[in-house]
């Protein structure tokens, strides 16, 4: 990270967080949506994953 902080307007870090927070949410659903096949072969008792 090569910002200051204090410099950083508010409104702009809140909705980039946002931005960064969905975007995270939704490359590990997608992780989780292929790999999910390939763990209920792998693992058929396992009651981690919910369906």
């Amino acid at each position: 990270c090569n910002k200051n902080m204090e410099k950083i307007a508010t409104s702009t870090a809140k909705h980039d967080l946002l931005v960064d927070v969905c975007m995270a949410a939704n490359y590990e659903a997608q992780s989780l949506i292929r790999d999910h096949p390939q763990h209920k072969r792998t693992n058929p008792d396992s009651k981690i994953c919910t369906e």
